[in-house]
């Protein structure tokens, strides 16, 4: 499917996986490796699971989330992500303390976040902090972090804004790629697209994807398009709405990740607090194949009538 068959596709909610931007999954594939993709227009080629940092941050102890990284690492899990606000800093921390040594084998990516201002003096202390929590001298990916409205995304891209400072940041090179967040509303992610229209040129966009965002105010639609268009790296996150669609009995978590690997993403950043989770999620991707157009009309023909907008609390 050609980027223009794809882009209909979408529009008539029934977007296909195969030959999408993202490329497709290589899989299955031996233990110990997983499917990888590009990271959009970067020269990144990442595997299709990664683990939330906020989870990670939740992990119990810094020895707890150590073990879970080693898991993780182990599992093929190499894409690193975490935020300066998760747990305030104790995640980078955990995270910094787990790859000390062996930070050069991993794919590192962390968030600023200020919503008040959303300036350039916010992200640079950010950045400082980041880097010290997570004892590195650079970040692969570097994002300016949830993005609510698009008065909100107006403040982060103005002169003296913090997305000024990101590709400022980029630009010295102490990171690699940049991108924007937002999990609120698509029309603040939308408004992000604009902007890089206007020379704005960020690497990655991440946001919610999972089954019933298809049926309510949402990113795969509205969104997603533009993110091929314009090849820009998707990140996916929230794939089964915060564990809402297992505990709703609206799918399962293996038919959560499996759809939102169909569609033309790059990688999925699971929540998963326990080694034992890394290595579910691992040989789910590992097992992966993508659904046919034909799968995907009949998964969606089933969750639509239990999608409901209450299953995606963040949205409110």
């Amino acid at each position: 499917m050609d980027r223009r068959g794809f882009l209909g596709a979408v529009a008539g909610l029934a977007v296909g996986a195969v030959g999408t931007r993202a490329g497709p999954a290589r899989g299955p594939v031996q233990a110990g490796a997983l499917p990888t993709r590009r990271l959009g227009r970067t020269d990144l080629e990442v595997p299709i699971l990664a683990p939330g940092g906020f989870h990670v941050g939740r992990a119990g102890s810094e020895a707890a989330a150590r073990r879970l990284l080693d898991t993780a690492l182990s599992e093929g899990l190499r894409f690193i992500d975490t935020a300066e606000s998760y747990q305030r800093g104790t995640s980078e921390e955990w995270i910094g303390a787990a790859l000390e040594g062996r930070r050069d084998q991993v794919v590192l990516m962390t968030k600023t976040f200020e919503l008040e201002t959303r300036s350039a003096a916010s992200a640079e202390r950010h950045l400082e902090g980041s880097l010290s929590r997570l004892r590195t001298d650079y970040l692969d990916v570097w994002q300016l972090h949830s993005v609510r409205t698009v008065e909100d995304v107006d403040r982060a891209f103005r002169p003296g804004g913090a997305m000024e400072y990101i590709l400022e940041a980029k630009e010295r090179g102490v990171v690699r790629f940049v991108g924007v967040t937002g999990h609120a509303r698509p029309e603040a992610n939308r408004r992000a697209l604009e902007y890089w229209d206007r020379g704005f040129r960020f690497d990655v966009m991440q946001m919610p994807l999972n089954p019933v965002d298809h049926f309510q105010p949402s990113f795969e639609r509205t969104v997603l398009p533009g993110l091929v268009e314009r090849d820009i790296g998707v990140i996916a996150m929230k794939t089964s709405a915060q564990g809402a669609l297992l505990e709703a009995g609206v799918c399962s978590h293996e038919e959560c990740l499996r759809y939102v690997w169909s569609l033309p993403v790059s990688v999925a950043v699971v929540g998963m607090e326990r080694p034992e989770l890394a290595r579910t999620n691992a040989r789910v991707a590992r097992e992966f194949v993508p659904m046919s157009d034909g799968e995907l009309a009949a998964f969606r023909a089933r969750v639509e009538s239990k999608a409901r907008p209450g299953l995606e609390r963040y949205k409110a």
